[in-house]
């Protein structure tokens, strides 16, 4: 079955996509699975099985894009979240047509929030839970960031879970959408929720960064919110772009006015209930 995802920003080709993860693309992307198949298409993957054999004895497929190989044979069960970071990695390798900044990007009012941080920090969980309390996640894996207009633009997709984040969410917001889980990833189990309908993104606006806050999440530990210099907050930055160093001028001027219109915070947390107020605190 050959389908296309619109991400909104991003279109995909999937050639051969399996019919068995058909319904979790349906459930988590909604009508943005299939819609506008005349528009051009800015990648092309396809799914195809690594042999004959494989297809009876611990099947498995892999993932080309544009006739390339860029990642190693994954079991069957493991597809959907193989996928998800395929879409990442074509992003981060060939947009250069945006900054990239590896963060979650939440919303409300009209402003944006960016929560940058090394995997595992808690930025998806933190962008999840308030994406289905409120705001709206213009991504929970990438800043994409209008190099004229200095604004963060929203995609289309699910937010990503791993391990204990899973229940955590599904304890805290039981109504949510999430995919099967996908156990014994390179990442531990994973598992995929809807943040919201292709109608509802489609009312979504390009968003002015107010705040940029480093998250990290520990076990037992008191909301401590300490404030940063832009200075350091531009630095930082830097370090979480995926193209900074080849997007020259562009890139710096964006960097740059996107620093000049925030306020920056390292915080590190175990609840969100004062995380709540704060960040609500940031776009008043």
């Amino acid at each position: 079955m050959n389908t296309i995802l619109d991400l909104g920003i991003y279109r995909f080709a999937i050639e051969h996509c399996p019919s068995f993860i058909s319904p979790s693309l349906a459930a988590l992307y909604d009508n943005s699975l299939g819609l506008f198949p005349e528009k051009p298409i800015d990648y092309h993957l396809t799914i195809k099985n690594t042999s004959l054999i494989r297809r009876f004895i611990k099947p498995q497929v892999c993932i080309y894009i544009d006739n390339q190989r860029p990642f190693h044979p994954v079991k069957k069960s493991l597809l959907l979240p193989s996928l998800e970071w395929a879409l990442n990695w074509c992003i981060a390798s060939f947009d250069f047509n945006h900054l990239l900044i590896h963060s979650s990007v939440i919303v409300k009012n009209g402003k944006a929030i960016i929560c940058p941080a090394q995997p595992g920090s808690g930025k998806s969980t933190l962008a999840t839970y308030f994406g289905l309390r409120g705001w709206r996640v213009y991504s929970d894996e990438m800043a994409i960031i209008n190099l004229h207009s200095h604004l963060v633009r929203p995609m289309h997709r699910p937010s990503s879970l791993k391990n204990k984040s899973i229940d955590v969410i599904k304890h805290l917001v039981p109504e949510a959408v999430i995919s099967p889980v996908a156990k014994g990833t390179h990442k531990g189990d994973i598992a995929h929720v809807k943040l919201m309908s292709r109608l509802q993104y489609d009312e979504l606006v390009d968003a002015e960064v107010v705040a940029v806050v480093f998250p990290k999440y520990r076990s037992n530990q008191k909301l401590n919110i300490n404030t940063l210099s832009q200075t350091a907050g531009f630095s930082r930055l830097v370090h979480h772009a995926f193209n900074y160093n080849v997007l020259g001028i562009e890139g710096f001027q964006t960097l740059k006015s996107v620093v000049d219109n925030s306020q920056f915070f390292d915080i590190s947390y175990s609840s969100y209930d004062g995380l709540s107020d704060f960040l609500d605190g940031l776009i008043d």
